[in-house]
């Protein structure tokens, strides 16, 4: 687990002065703010404590996974394949910024996949997250991805690589506890949409469940 989490940076860390102003989302890829953040929106407890556990450290952009790199990267050419007859797929990536926010939005989607969020908890979710101090452009982007209507095929349509793909996927399942029809649901059709083979995603979660197993009880 450390080897990806020490690698994937997390999305969010909150700016200096004011926390009003700043470079734009690429500002955002530094570590510190996940856990932070996934405690404000997701439910589940293990997820919780596990992107709390390495967040300060780091979340997603460039990878690694929780059995090692030899895995990540077969699981990197499974993804490769699946998407060989597409030209010019694995060349170009997603600018930091859209790379960044595509992330962002995926923790809200991931949080939104069980229908939790009412509008008394999204409120507080909101006050949370403003009186954090992450800063006007996180706000609207965080407030953005909860208006929008949960919809893996358009979180995945603009994805460049297979990296990306691995990205987006692992840090969807990470946030997820998949004990709801809805969550296994959404995870389905985003790994539809992405084209991640299903040994791939059986592999992804069983790195999960073995990670979570390790966390404490309290």
């Amino acid at each position: 687990m450390n080897n990806w989490l020490q690698q994937i940076q997390s999305v969010l860390t909150k700016k200096g002065g004011d926390g009003k102003s700043g470079g734009g989302l690429s500002d955002m890829l530094a570590p510190g703010a996940l856990g932070g953040l996934a405690a404000m929106l997701i439910s589940s407890k293990s997820s919780r404590k596990l992107l709390t556990k390495y967040g300060g450290k780091a979340l997603i952009v460039g990878g690694g996974a929780a059995a090692g790199a030899v895995l990540w990267n077969k699981y990197k050419q499974r993804v490769s394949e699946a998407h060989q007859n597409e030209p010019g797929y694995g060349v170009a990536q997603t600018p930091v910024d859209l790379r960044a926010e595509r992330l962002v939005t995926a923790l809200v989607f991931a949080a939104k996949s069980d229908g939790h969020i009412d509008d008394q908890e999204r409120a507080a979710i909101e006050q949370n997250i403003h009186q954090s101090g992450y800063g006007q452009d996180a706000e609207r982007l965080i407030q953005k991805a909860m208006n929008r209507p949960l919809d893996p095929q358009w979180l995945a349509a603009d994805v460049k690589n297979e990296e990306e793909a691995l990205e987006l996927y692992f840090l969807s399942c990470a946030a997820i506890d998949v004990d709801h029809f809805m969550e296994r649901s959404y995870l389905s059709a985003l790994g539809d949409a992405l084209k991640i083979p299903q040994d791939v995603r059986d592999g992804i979660q069983q790195d999960l469940e073995t990670e979570k197993a390790r966390l404490p009880a309290s």
